[in-house]
């Protein structure tokens, strides 16, 4: 036999080629494999974003405490909606109301606009007349599961819908239960109330004095004068009650009309008030500083009826700066957050705003809180005319804000202020 030569190894360099080359050869071989697929595959394992824009009251701070509130609240109906779409990843960015307009705009422009917006009905008009957000489509199906009255509040002079409800927050009197034990029923207890010692909030903005129109019965001369007619004698009488009401109560000693709703509600956490109306929102901020000492009731009734309280709708608008794609998933996640299922799990987990679905039933046994909720809610179907001739975008309410401030003050007599709130209703711009 002859003698075997052994055989000679490649070089290094020459090894490490042929790695560089079989890892090429083994990636083309899987991606032909994929080939067939057309992506398909590879898309659907990609997470769908869907950005959401939370509008912020006046009356909050953005910070973290309440970044972890908002999260918290949305966070439930936003796992919800991932059991059906387990791909949907959202995010969530919140701006202030008074910038917010400003903000959208300036992101649309940058290709960075939200694709669905949460905000309040009146701010919901205010961009769409701006152009900022789009109208939600109206469908039978969709809306059959509103009050009608409540949509009218949010359709322009064309007829298009601005948003679609999702949330009322309802107008409450919120009491300090550790020096005030029961909340006083009537306006005639309330000032009773402050005359044996405890201090009374109200707030000297018109959106939140209307409430105690309704307790004169002046809704209706109100709801009259704003369409564009002349009330009645009688229905004068009334406004003129209301507003000598509101002129008599700034002369109580413990009654305190305070520029903001904000400001009484500062004046009502350090315990300085012991009886303010508050919004339902405000029920989280409230509770961490009163704890079980927060009580919550209807607004006092009067002579002429019950109170007539401005529940705030928080809606759900569309984007406009946005892909064919992201526009069909604001469509399904808003649908799916107005079902009977979503409105009742909102409503129970958070207890600070009731369902706008009209279909859905409260369950009531269990919480006063939720009970003084729907008899505001109850009691504002009464002003549902006049928020849709008069929202918080209407150039009327400054006029009339600068007039009930002048009336609270003594500087103009109930019945000239009633003659001129009548005639700045009927002036419709």
């Amino acid at each position: 036999m002859g003698q075997l030569v052994p055989s000679m190894a490649p070089p290094p360099a020459a090894q490490k080629s042929q790695r560089r080359r079989d890892r090429l050869l083994r990636l083309l071989g899987a991606l032909a494999l994929l080939a067939p697929l057309g992506g398909c595959t590879l898309g659907r394992e990609l997470p769908n974003v869907l950005h959401l824009g939370v509008e912020v009251n006046p009356d909050e701070k953005i910070d973290a405490e309440l970044r972890a509130d908002t999260l918290q609240r949305l966070g439930g109906l936003e796992a919800s909606y991932r059991q059906l779409q387990p791909n949907t990843r959202f995010q969530d960015s919140l701006y202030p109301e008074q910038q917010l307009e400003w903000e959208i705009k300036h992101r649309n422009r940058a290709g960075l606009g939200p694709d669905l917006l949460l905000l309040s009905g009146d701010m919901a008009l205010r961009l769409l007349a701006a152009g900022v957000t789009a109208p939600f489509p109206q469908t039978e199906v969709d809306l059959n599961q509103f009050d009608p009255q409540v949509l009218d509040r949010l359709r322009n002079p064309s007829g298009d819908l601005a948003g679609l409800p999702l949330l009322v927050q309802t107008q409450l009197a919120c009491f300090n239960r550790r020096r005030l034990p029961v909340a006083p029923a009537t306006l005639e207890q309330l000032l009773d109330t402050s005359a044996k010692g405890h201090p009374v909030g109200l707030s000297m903005e018109a959106y939140n004095l209307f409430w105690t129109a309704g307790s004169f019965g002046a809704i209706d001369a109100i709801d009259t004068a704003a369409a564009g007619r002349q009330p009645s004698g009688a229905q004068q009488q009334a406004i003129e009650r209301w507003l000598t009401w509101l002129q008599n109560a700034n002369n109580q000693q413990r009654v305190t009309f305070y520029a903001s709703q904000s400001s009484a509600e500062a004046e009502f956490r350090e315990g300085k008030v012991d009886w303010f109306p508050c919004r339902s929102s405000a029920i989280p901020r409230l509770r961490k500083a009163l704890g079980d000492g927060l009580g919550m009731a209807p607004l006092p009734s009067g002579e002429g009826g019950n109170a007539s309280p401005i529940n705030k709708l928080r809606v759900l608008a569309l984007g406009t700066n946005v892909s064919r794609s992201s526009r069909k998933r604001a469509l399904a996640f808003s649908r799916f957050s107005v079902n009977p299922l979503s409105q009742r799990n909102l409503t129970l987990g958070s207890q600070v705003a009731l369902p706008a679905n009209r279909f859905v039933r409260v369950p009531l046994s269990s919480s006063a809180t939720l009970r003084a909720m729907v008899t505001s809610a109850e009691q504002g179907r009464q002003t549902n005319t006049l928020m849709a001739l008069t929202h918080s975008n209407d150039p009327r309410l400054a006029e009339i804000q600068t007039l009930l401030t002048t009336l609270v003050f003594g500087e103009v007599p109930p019945n000239k202020a009633g003659q001129s709130l009548v005639a700045i209703l009927r002036n419709r711009p």
